[in-house]
């Protein structure tokens, strides 16, 4: 490990030195002044006085120093003594006799040495101009307070710069009186605050003698909440014990994750905190065992003391900066601090109070993930307690919500509670069950089906049968979550089997109530899988028998699922309209439960593509910011990971494809969490987006990973494949794979994605029987209900066959009123095409270069290319158009990077640009990393500097789409 030379540095206080400076000039000039500096412990004062009064001596000035400390308050005028540097060896013999009168037996010896101090201060300012500096004022003794505050009368008419740094505890009457009377009027007050997190970076760079810090150690220097000590202890911390390597860059990045503090820091930031009473250590102890945040109750029920008890210390801390008002909570103003009293606490009995912790906060209404933290805490390790017969009672009471809560930390406790029970336990089951519910919610389908296997087999003594169950209602529920982990993993067949017989094993069972909320859920997901695999009949019976069923039991989640279900079957039968309206419905039964979440979103996944193909793409985007909102808010990636594949595919047809391509991107985190149906629209829209952009490699690579299911050919894997076969010249190929789907009946409803796909190539072919049965089934397809979408896509296989260009410009408008640049690029290249056929060169010319620019703008090389090759032979040759061929630099950022990279330099965060602009914040976060790659740029704050150097760059900040609860309007 190589080393770190640093040394005392400054960042972002050049305001405050130049008032140190200023108040310097007037002293030298013959004006007095008192300058008082607040500031928690750490934040930098020594510092600035520092470089505040560098070069006061060579202006004439004569600087006497001294830096109070605790014992200081147990020796009269110690302080101002130490400040004077009189000693009772004193060269000088008027200091000489000062400290021997202090320890002269007279009626006042402080008093009378006083006004001896005095004298001689007044005497040296006659001769030289005098700075006096106190530092950590806030533990001077009050006789030194005393004449501190008389020279501060004497600065009007003396050459004389009192200055005095001060900590905010102890908090002391006097001192707080001496303050106020010496900082009105001219005096000054300068109030040191925390740096901002690109001050932060900085010092640690020019502490590290390094260019840029990497953003794990940005992430770590977070915790120090701009405190320039505490920078400097995790710097010296995390560089002694190895952690630090120097990148080839000169940047400096963590070596590795680091699992815990290191001890070292936990001993340097400790050692901070001497300032702290012992009372008031033991107290924030405790608090930091509680969290980040804490309310005052939480920590009474913790500590068993009563909150008025706790009064004095909570307030210490505050005014000490440890602790900062967090709404109706308390928190750790510094996460280092908080860890280093956290870790500053033996494992064993940390472990135990842990344990302590979770049953004190029970009682209180904590919310229960908390109280599953505490409990989790106590659990694991050589230190374990073990969870005991209160830690499973509370589990089983609480599991259901904590399930839907905090599904991770669920499936631990959960586990390790059924873990401790015997076999015959009655509890154990049930809590079985709940962790197949948390490992479905987590999208570990594989787990969780294997396990309600396992339940279904304990409860059934004769092998291969329902009907031997112990507990009708305990094989329904468990072969529901069987079932639906098998239809999420693409075991279809087998899903609809284990549904089929636990319907029927339910029927056989007279004790059953048929109306059981378990049976209706079964009928739905029955109802589900069928219509997947192409039953549409048979999958409305049973949506219906749920729906009767859901109905007599009471059950939202039931009749939710089985509205969704007829809503697909409506859009089958493109009868869009009536299709929104039973999913709308379906939305409103399944309310905002934590349960419904999941079913929530996969309904506003169809509902989103529904109102985009009736032309309501303002709604459209409305539910995808919607299951945006509630995918950030559960924080699991199965929710993500059907979030933001979504958006993509919306961003994909309004044409915002470098904002589709980072959403795809942000989605591949959670790709392993994904269903085979998620996985396979993921991988299929990113080949289309490829392909487009003649990103051949990438393309193949998508398709390739395209995983088996029943989704596997959708209408997006369609278009890429026959993308990737035009590209290279197979058109028969690719007309070939459409047709082939065409003539199977597939996907009703979207086919018109593709239709006039097929018509073109059918024709460049000379095909006409397979261009018409195209255009005969997009045009069936617009018979039930209003579908604008599909009606443009009609009109264009019928503008195609029958060689109308006025058909086809009637669709080119009926895309921009539709919001759909890809499909109106290429209906303008189309109509391009006809309007030179028909020797009509000028307006072919200008569909044309429309074309190519939507075409540029999309970043779609291929159909560039394309349309190129098709207008060559008609005499066309492409204008040229605006492209981007800069790599690097401000030219080198998309529409969309532009937008973030405005909204960085105004000053916003992720999470208000993602508000904004209609996306993920970890959208936001690959957007912002792609602009510090294509500038070059270490910071956001070197995003702000580059952009005030761009003529005409408007900061203004749109305002985002304001959320709408479904429920509430």
């Amino acid at each position: 490990m190589e080393s770190f030379a640093y040394g005392t540095v400054l960042v972002d206080r050049d305001d405050e030195v130049r008032h140190l400076k200023d108040a310097v000039r007037q002293v030298v000039q013959g004006r007095g002044a008192a300058v008082w500096i607040d500031g928690e412990a750490g934040i930098g004062k020594s510092a600035l006085l520092a470089a505040g009064l560098a070069g006061a001596e060579e202006l004439g000035c004569q600087v006497l120093r001294a830096t109070a400390d605790e014992f200081a308050q147990r020796c009269e005028l110690r302080v101002v003594l130490d400040c004077l540097g009189i000693t009772p060896n004193s060269p000088d013999p008027d200091q000489r006799a000062i400290s021997d009168m202090l320890s002269g037996a007279g009626a006042d010896p402080p008093a009378a040495a006083t006004e001896r101090l005095l004298v001689l201060i007044e005497d040296m300012c006659t001769t030289t101009p005098v700075i006096m500096v106190i530092d950590d004022m806030q533990w001077a003794d009050p006789a030194s307070l005393v004449v501190w505050h008389r020279l501060g009368r004497m600065i009007r008419r003396l050459p004389l710069l009192l200055i005095a740094a001060c900590g905010p505890v102890p908090h002391r009457p006097d001192l707080a009186l001496l303050r106020r009377d010496q900082t009105v009027m001219r005096n000054t007050v300068i109030a040191l605050g925390p740096l901002c997190e690109a001050a932060t970076a900085e010092l640690a760079g020019q502490l590290l003698d390094a260019d840029a810090v990497g953003s794990a150690l940005r992430q770590i220097l977070q915790g120090a909440a701009g405190n320039p000590c505490y920078v400097h202890a995790i710097v010296n911390s995390l560089q002694r014990d190895g952690h630090l390597t120097r990148l080839a860059d000169n940047a400096v990045e963590l070596t590795s994750e680091l699992a815990r503090m290191p001890e070292s820091l936990t001993t340097a930031i400790s050692a901070q905190l001497r300032h702290v009473s012992g009372s008031a250590w033991e107290v924030l102890r405790m608090a930091a065992l509680l969290g980040p945040a804490f309310s005052a109750t939480e920590l009474s029920a913790m500590s068993g003391r009563s909150v008025t008890d706790l009064v004095g210390v909570l307030e210490e801390g505050i005014a000490s900066g440890v602790l900062v008002e967090f709404g109706a909570h308390l928190k750790f103003r510094h996460t280092v601090v908080r860890q280093a009293l956290y870790e500053n606490i033996p494992k064993p009995i940390r472990v135990a109070l842990h344990n302590q912790a979770a049953r004190a906060l029970a009682p209180t209404g904590a919310r229960i993930e908390f109280v599953a933290e505490h409990l989790l805490a106590a659990l694991p390790g050589d230190a374990a307690i073990g969870i005991d017969e209160w830690g499973v009672d509370w589990l089983l009471h609480n599991a259901h919500k904590l399930v839907h809560r905090a599904s991770e930390p669920a499936v631990d406790l959960l586990t390790l509670g059924s873990n401790a029970l015997e076999p015959d336990d009655p509890r154990r089951q049930p809590l079985r069950i709940r962790l197949t519910e948390a490992l479905l919610l987590l999208g570990r389908t594989e787990e969780a089906g294997n396990l309600a296997e396992g339940i279904l087999a304990e409860g059934i003594p004769t092998e291969g049968t329902l009907a031997g169950s112990r507990d009708p209602e305990i094989t329904a529920e468990t072969s529901w979550f069987l079932a639906w982990s098998l239809n999420m993993g693409g075991r279809v067949d087998k899903a609809r089997i284990v549904a089929e017989n636990a319907i029927g094993a339910g029927k056989a069972d007279r004790t059953t109530n048929l109306a059981s909320r378990w049976t209706a859920r079964l009928h739905g997901l029955r109802a589900r899988i069928t219509l997947s695999l192409g039953q549409v009949e048979t999958a409305e019976t049973a949506a219906r028998r749920a729906l009767d069923i859901g109905r007599q039991a009471g059950d939202p989640f039931a009749i939710g699922l089985a509205l969704h279900v007829t809503g697909l079957i409506s859009a089958q039968r493109r009868d869009l309209a009536r299709a929104a309206a039973d999913f709308d419905r379906a939305l409103s039964e399944l309310g905002n439960s934590p349960e419904s979440t999941d079913q929530r979103l996969l309904i506003l996944v169809d509902l989103r593509g529904v109102l985009f193909e009736l032309g309501k793409v303002d709604k459209a985007e409305e539910t995808v910011q919607e299951m945006q909102a509630i995918a950030q808010r559960s924080g699991t990636s199965p929710k993500r990971g059907v979030a933001r594949p979504c958006a993509a595919e919306h961003l994909h047809a309004t044409g915002r494809w470098d904002e589709a391509v980072a959403e795809l991107k942000a989605a591949m985190e959670c790709y392993d969490r994904m269903s085979a149906p998620q996985q396979s629209r993921l991988r299929c829209l990113a080949a289309v987006i490829a392909g487009h952009r003649d990103q051949r490699d990438t393309m193949e690579e998508h398709l390739a990973a395209v995983p088996e299911s029943p989704d596997r050919y959708t209408e997006l894997a369609l278009l890429a494949q026959a993308t990737l076969c035009e590209r290279d010249g197979r058109q028969d190929d690719a007309a070939a794979a459409l047709d082939a789907a065409l003539a199977r009946d597939e996907h009703p409803g979207t086919r018109h994605a593709w239709l006039p796909l097929l018509v073109r190539l059918a024709l460049a072919l000379d095909d006409r029987d397979t261009a018409l049965r195209a255009t005969e089934a997009c045009e069936a397809d617009t018979v039930r209900g209003s579908a604008p979408a599909i009606a443009a896509a009609a009109r264009h296989c019928r503008g195609m066959l029958e060689g109308d260009p006025a058909l086809i410009d009637a669709v080119v408008e009926a895309y921009r009123r539709l919001d759909q640049p890809p499909k109106c690029a290429q209906a303008l290249e189309d109509s391009a095409v006809l309007h030179a056929r028909n020797g009509d060169l000028g307006v072919a010319r200008a569909a044309y270069l429309e074309a190519t620019r939507i075409y540029t703008d999309l970043g779609a090389n291929w159909d560039l290319q394309r349309a190129d090759a098709r207008l060559r032979p008609h005499g066309m040759r492409r204008l040229r158009v605006r492209r981007r061929n800069a790599t690097t630099g401000w030219e080198a950022l998309t529409p969309t990077e532009l937008r973030v990279a405005r909204l960085v330099a105004a000053g916003h965060a992720n999470a208000d640009i993602a508000a904004t602009l209609f996306a993920s914040r970890r959208t936001i976060e690959v957007h912002v990393s792609r602009i510090l790659a294509k500038l070059g740029a270490r910071s956001r704050v070197e995003i702000a500097i580059e952009a005030t150097r761009q003529p005409g760059i408007d900061q203004h900040t749109p305002r985002p789409i304001r959320q709408k609860d479904r429920l509430c309007g």
